[in-house]
């Protein structure tokens, strides 16, 4: 039986949008030169998602690694930049209301820093939800195991009455392996409706 449905944020609940997507703006450098040095950029911005390094930090490693000074004011710009990216999505959230209204619990898991968690909190983007996991509070991020089982023990729920939903692959497969339902997401409605099949189907009852 299906007890809880648990969210990524960006692609599933609102646009996808990173940090990653900002760059060139902030350190007007071209895609190209981002994209290059992405591989490279990785390992720093999974430290920054754990908050395992501070935010300056972070900007002061990036641009050691692109060979660029330090912009001014770049931890500002990154939160308006981000700010004007953030477009929910009305009928996933919607959805989300109707899952809580049926009893079926609702979580967030999403791998995030915290400049752009704060900026989610303030514009009331996780209200309404039972348990919001962030990789920035937990310094775990997916795929990890442990983030999603930490999900899943706030829940009050085991790992088999989930459906989890993400738009990336190596997520979705660590949800598999414990035992998760999963939905890789799309689009809103597609996510709304393969949602509502499995639990029409695992719970005998129509969302």
């Amino acid at each position: 039986m299906i007890k809880a449905v648990i969210f990524d944020y960006g692609g599933v609940l609102k646009t996808a949008h990173r940090l990653s997507d900002d760059i060139p703006t902030i350190f007007n450098v071209s895609q190209e030169e981002v994209k290059n040095q992405q591989e490279n950029a990785a390992p720093l911005f999974s430290l920054l998602q754990r908050s395992l390094i501070e935010e300056d930090e972070f900007w002061k490693r990036y641009s050691e690694l692109i060979k660029k000074s330090v912009p001014k004011n770049c931890g500002e710009l990154a939160r308006k930049l981000y700010e004007k990216s953030l477009v929910f999505y009305p009928e996933t959230t919607g959805f989300v209301k109707k899952l809580r209204k049926a009893k079926i619990k609702a979580a967030v898991l999403s791998n995030i820093i915290e400049l752009q968690a704060d900026i989610i909190r303030k514009n009331s983007g996780y209200e309404g939800f039972d348990v919001v996991v962030l990789s920035c509070e937990e310094k775990l991020e997916k795929p990890k195991p442990e983030i999603y089982l930490l999900a899943s023990k706030r829940l009050g729920v085991k790992s088999e009455e989930c459906i989890f939903i993400d738009d990336k692959k190596e997520n979705i497969s660590t949800a598999e392996s414990l035992g998760m339902r999963t939905v890789a997401a799309d689009s809103p409605g597609q996510v709304i409706k393969d949602v509502s099949n499995i639990i029409n189907s695992e719970n005998g009852e129509t969302i």
